[in-house]
C-alpha cells in the first residue's frame, strides 16, 4: 500500500498584517498534484488543520474543498491538533459519516480507526490527536483517579493499548499505522509551535511505538525524522513557512511504501511567497530590490546608515512595488547611545516644559520627527503651550497664512469691483 503524510496546514494564519490565505492555495495546489501523481492508498494529516480554534469562514472553505479532493483520490483521515477544535471536528466528523462511502474522518479523540478497502488489505490506524494535559487522565485511565503518572506515562498507556487493539484488528496480513499530533523528547522544534506545548511537561517518547509500520507525526514545523532510530516514522512539518523562524526550511509532505519493507519518501512541495530576512546598507537593500527582485516575497529588513532615511518605504517600493513587507525598519549608527544633554539644575528645580520637549526633541524623538526644523518645531510647541496656560486657541503658525490668504482676497475683491 502507499501512504501519503502530510500534516500543520494552519489555514487561516497570518503573518503580522499579511494574510497567508494565497501562500497556503499554492502549497495546496502543489500537495493536490503529487497526490494525483502519486495515486496513494492512504492519505493522513496529522493535525493543526486550522490555525486557530474558530477559523475564518474562507479558511475552512479552502480546507474542506482540499480534504474533499484528496478523500476523492484515496480514504482520508485528519487528527485534531493543539489549535483545531475538537468541538469542530466532532461535527465535521458528523457531515463526513453522512455521505457513502465514507471517504473522510475526523478524529477529535484517542481511538483506533479502521479503514476497509485500503490495497486489499485490512489497515488500521493508532490515533492519538493533541491531548491537553487536563484531558490524560481520561483517556489513559477508564478509573481517572488511579492515575498518577505524569503526561508521557498517560501517552504510553494510551499508545499500548491502541496498538494492541489495532494489531488484533488487523491480524498477521494486515497494517498497522500511528498517527499522533505531540512532542516526541528530542525532535526539533521550529520558532512557530507554542512553545508551551512542546516544552518538557509535553515531551513524550517513541518506546513501542515500533510495533506500527510507520509512525505518522504533526505538532513540530520542521520536517524530521523521528528521533531515536527506534520508530519508523516523520514528522511531516508544516505546509508553509509559518514565520521567519522557518525560513529557511524547505516544505514536503511524505510519500510511504508499504510491502516486504517500509520506503520512506520526502517530496518538495511549493510554499508560497518567500520569507525574506535582510540585514545590510541602504545602498545594498536598493540594489537587491532592483528591477522587481523582491516583488511577490515577504520582506523582514534592517537598514542600517549613519543619518535616518525618511523615505525608506518609497525607495523599496520604487523598486520592488508588489514586496509584502512585514518589518522595515532603519538602524541609525549610534542612535542608542547619544548623551543626554540636560542642563544642570539645583536640587529643587525643575525643567521647563519647554525644557524638556527640547531635550525630548534632541535625544529621543523618532527619526521622522527629527527632519522637521527644530527651531520651527520648538517654537510652535512654545504657542501652543502658551495658548493653553492662557485658555485660548494656538494658531500653530496658521494665523499668519489666514492673513495671508484675507488680503489676497480682499485684492481679488476689489478687482472684480472695478
Amino acid at each position: 500500500m502507499k501512504l501519503l503524510h502530510t500534516s500543520d496546514w494552519h489555514l487561516g494564519a497570518r503573518l503580522g498584517r499579511h494574510d497567508r490565505h494565497i501562500d497556503h492555495q499554492e502549497a495546496l495546489r502543489g500537495l493536490l498534484k503529487l497526490a494525483e501523481e502519486q495515486e496513494p492508498d492512504l492519505v493522513l494529516h496529522t493535525g493543526d488543520l486550522f490555525d486557530a480554534s474558530r477559523p475564518p469562514y474562507v479558511s475552512l472553505s479552502l480546507g474542506i474543498t482540499a480534504l474533499q479532493r484528496l478523500a476523492s483520490l484515496a480514504p482520508t483521515v485528519v487528527l485534531c491538533g493543539n489549535h483545531d477544535s475538537p468541538a469542530l471536528f466532532r461535527v465535521l466528523d458528523q457531515l463526513a459519516g453522512a455521505m457513502q462511502p465514507r471517504r473522510l474522518w475526523f478524529v477529535s479523540q484517542p481511538q483506533v480507526l479502521e479503514i476497509s478497502g485500503v490495497a486489499n488489505m485490512p489497515v488500521a490506524i493508532a490515533s492519538v490527536p493533541f491531548v491537553p494535559p487536563s484531558a490524560i487522565a481520561d483517556f489513559a485511565s477508564d478509573e481517572v483517579t488511579k492515575f498518577a503518572g505524569k503526561y508521557a506515562d498517560g501517552i504510553r498507556v494510551i499508545n499500548e493499548r491502541l496498538l494492541t487493539k489495532a494489531q488484533a484488528a488487523t491480524g498477521a496480513r494486515g497494517v498497522v499505522l500511528y498517527a499522533a499530533h505531540l512532542h516526541v523528547d528530542g525532535a526539533r522544534p521550529g520558532k512557530s509551535e507554542r512553545r508551551i506545548t512542546v516544552g518538557e511537561d509535553y515531551a513524550t517518547h517513541v518506546q513501542g511505538l515500533q510495533r506500527a509500520s510507520y509512525c505518522a507525526f504533526g505538532h513540530i514545523h520542521d520536517p524530521q525524522l523521528l528521533p531515536g532510530g527506534i520508530a519508523n516514522g516523520r514528522y511531516a512539518g508544516s505546509l508553509i513557512p509559518l514565520d521567519f523562524g522557518e525560513s529557511c526550511q524547505t516544505k514536503q509532505a511524505v510519500v510511504v511504501e508499504i510491502a516486504d519493507d517500509v520506503q520512506v519518501h520526502t517530496c518538495d512541495l511549493p510554499s508560497g511567497r518567500p520569507l525574506t530576512p535582510f540585514e545590510g546598507t541602504l545602498a545594498e537593500l536598493e540594489h537587491r530590490a532592483e528591477d522587481g527582485a523582491l516583488n511577490n516575497c515577504i520582506l523582514k529588513a534592517r537598514v542600517e546608515s549613519d543619518e535616518p532615511v525618511p523615505d525608506l518605504a518609497d525607495r523599496l517600493a520604487a523598486r520592488s512595488p508588489e514586496c509584502a513587507v512585514f518589518e522595515l525598519v532603519n538602524v541609525v549608527a549610534g542612535a542608542g547611545v547619544r548623551p543626554i544633554d540636560a542642563p544642570k539644575l539645583d536640587a529643587d528645580q525643575e525643567l521647563s516644559e519647554s525644557a524638556l520637549f527640547g531635550e525630548w526633541l534632541t535625544n529621543a524623538a523618532p527619526a521622522n520627527a527629527k527632519t522637521a526644523p527644530a527651531k520651527e518645531v520648538m517654537g510652535l510647541f512654545s504657542d501652543a503651550l502658551t495658548a493653553v496656560q492662557n485658555s485660548t486657541q494656538p494658531s500653530l503658525g496658521l494665523q499668519e497664512l489666514e492673513d495671508k490668504s484675507q488680503r489676497v482676497l480682499d485684492q481679488l475683491s476689489q478687482s472684480g469691483a472695478s
